[in-house]
């Protein structure tokens, strides 16, 4: 709660202007899907909200005339208590044991039977949450003034919704971008492919590459307009991005490489005179599989030699 303090220029000519006292914010984290921020949504949040209880309204006592504030402390809390130490007299500020430190006494035959004197009550006032399109994970809904209520504070604070997005299994979000990844065959790259993405929306995309137009691992496309909507500027959009992985065959036939190489640039063969220089062949295996493999080679080397370095210690 804010402290009461001087008010401008009143608290400048001798007057003392209190403050309006104002209750505290509360966040409240509220999980939404991608489908949520780009199609929107309203929603109820649950909640529970302490109100001022309509039986005293927040008195704690419906008798008339009968106040909740404490006789002995004037409501404070605590009273000073004066203590002697030598010499010495001290003040020390302690808990009103008349009201064990609330600043609120009633009398028990007095008692809102409501509230029983807590003088506020609690109550199920679920919020009503809009959340527009194109809103982002961390966007902030306010709802001001429906914070708690309490007779110590005139303002309530403001209740504010932050939605936290879940993870998606196909997209994921850039700013007003949305970006995907593709697998196609190597046929597909080559030859042109045609497949289909369900949307956010329901809507399907038949998303195509007409033949001629070579894809290559790791290409980006985009389709125009086909990303999030933009919020607060309605019928504009960010973009689909989709990134493409190529797979390629494990193996040709003797066959389809003469078809290929029919169609396709010769193959680069160096100026060099083979019978003068080292031929290899690439492997096809894994290249942790060819580690493993020389490595235990030259294990077996140190075994027949003695150890590393073929070294070996005579015997006495």
């Amino acid at each position: 709660l804010s402290q009461s303090g001087m008010g401008g220029m009143g608290g400048m000519r001798g007057g003392q202007q209190q403050r309006k006292r104002k209750g505290r914010d509360v966040g409240i984290a509220f999980p939404v899907t991608l489908e949520d921020l780009y199609n929107g949504k309203t929603v109820e949040v649950p909640r529970e909200k302490d109100i001022l209880c309509p039986g005293c309204n927040g008195k704690g006592s419906s008798k008339p005339g009968v106040s909740s504030v404490c006789s002995d402390c004037r409501g404070q809390g605590a009273r000073m208590m004066m203590r002697q130490m030598g010499n010495m007299i001290t003040q020390q500020q302690v808990a009103c044991q008349a009201c064990s430190g609330t600043g609120s006494k009633i009398d028990p035959k007095d008692k809102c039977k409501e509230c029983d004197a807590k003088r506020i009550v609690s109550k199920k006032l679920p919020l009503k949450v809009t959340i527009e399109r194109g809103m982002k994970h961390n966007s902030k809904i306010p709802f001001m003034g429906e914070g708690d209520q309490h007779p110590d504070i005139d303002i309530p604070g403001a209740i504010v919704v932050v939605l936290q997005q879940k993870e998606h299994d196909k997209f994921t979000r850039a700013n007003d971008d949305l970006k995907m990844k593709q697998t196609i065959t190597l046929a597909d790259a080559l030859c042109g492919f045609q497949f289909t993405i369900t949307h956010l929306d329901g809507r399907t995309l038949v998303v195509r590459n007409e033949q001629g137009q070579f894809i290559k691992p790791g290409d980006i496309k985009c389709i125009i307009g086909e990303g999030m909507p933009i919020e607060g500027k309605p019928g504009k959009a960010g973009d689909l991005i989709i990134e493409f992985n190529v797979v390629f065959p494990e193996r040709l036939q003797e066959g389809q490489v003469e078809e290929l190489l029919k169609v396709l640039p010769a193959p680069t063969k160096p100026a060099v005179d083979l019978s003068e220089a080292e031929v290899h062949f690439v492997d096809r295996a894994p290249l942790e599989e060819v580690r493993k493999a020389m490595d235990k080679e030259d294990d077996d080397e140190d075994d027949v030699q003695g150890g590393p370095g073929g070294v070996q210690c005579a015997s006495h």
